[in-house]
């Protein structure tokens, strides 16, 4: 009996885990005031990404990647 219950508080903890993980990761994010948006950058934009880098070539510019990996 204790075995089931011990198996049940695993897996409702392991699924409450799971959703915050997920949330984390998919359920978007906001940036602070005055601040662009955050882009995921794709074939489709790079070029706009590449337009809007050289234009700022008076201010420091910062490029960063992340991956969850």
């Amino acid at each position: 009996m204790i075995h089931m219950k011990a198996k049940r508080l695993v897996l409702v903890v392991f699924l409450a885990l799971l959703g915050v993980l997920l949330y984390y990761m998919y359920g978007g994010s906001t940036v602070p005031a005055g601040q662009h948006d955050l882009v995921r950058i794709t074939p489709a934009n790079f070029a706009d990404l590449r337009q809007e880098f050289n234009a700022t070539q008076d201010r420091v510019r910062v490029i960063a990647m992340l991956s969850p990996t």
